[in-house]
């Protein structure tokens, strides 16, 4: 069995060599810079969080949440206090640790949404497990020591390319009128992508096409007719 070292991997709750090395080859977070999102890490005892993509390592002072909605509004995204709310509403994917949604790619919480890691389930090259610890290996990122289990992982991630798949079948479906998750999924060829495309979650969609975006558009109607009510003078417009 192979041994992970500790400068192996990122540990999100203990300070080590290879935090350091990441922290001194990371630029300054430009969310218009960032292209598609690998990973993102809070840094042990710090505030902040490390933003690892496929070319950069970029970093925030601000924690993992912060940043994905700083990233949302630049790239004009959809919100995610509003995903949240509009996956409540279709009722079929728990009560917490949604997803973060784009039709580009998606990224999922490992633990509670405000500090914790944020992780694309498209660049898991595979997982495997050490004295009880289990650790992802991630495609252009660092190794990644799991504060939760592997069927947690698995369940989370099945769940977050399921509503990949969903988005990019509404925003795409003029192109691509395939009517299975996995056909809007670009799985690369990995162990662990092998084993997503075989949950049952990704056999078929459960849900008729434009079904999410009518209830985001309804959750997105209602957040902002409300702020007018309240106060109109008190918005940043150039958010909308």
């Amino acid at each position: 069995m192979r041994t992970c070292e500790k400068n192996e991997y990122l540990d999100g709750y203990m300070w080590s060599d290879l935090w350091e090395v990441c922290l001194k080859q990371a630029e300054p977070f430009d969310p218009l810079s960032a292209h598609e999102i690998i990973l993102i890490a809070p840094i042990p005892n710090q505030t902040g969080v490390l933003i690892f993509t496929d070319k950069k390592i970029y970093h925030s002072e601000e924690n993992g949440l912060t940043t994905l909605q700083r990233y949302s509004a630049a790239h004009c995204f959809p919100h995610y206090k509003l995903i949240c709310a509009c996956l409540k509403a279709l009722s079929c994917f728990g009560s917490y640790k949604f997803p973060w949604l784009c039709p580009y790619f998606a990224l999922f919480p490992l633990e509670n949404t405000q500090k914790t890691c944020w992780l694309n389930p498209l660049k898991i090259s595979a997982l495997h497990c050490e004295k009880g610890r289990y650790f992802a290996e991630i495609l252009s990122g660092p190794n990644l020591l799991l504060p939760i289990l592997r069927r947690s992982l698995m369940a989370r991630a099945e769940i977050t390319c399921y509503l990949l798949a969903l988005v990019r079948r509404d925003f795409f479906h003029f192109t691509n009128q395939e009517n299975t998750p996995l056909a809007y999924l670009n799985f690369p060829d990995t162990y662990f992508a092998r084993l997503l495309s075989k949950r049952p979650g990704l056999a078929q969609f459960t849900h008729q096409i434009g079904e999410f975006t009518r209830h985001y558009n309804k959750v997105h109607f209602l957040y902002h007719y409300e702020r007018l009510e309240d106060d109109p003078n008190n918005i940043d417009w150039t958010a909308w």
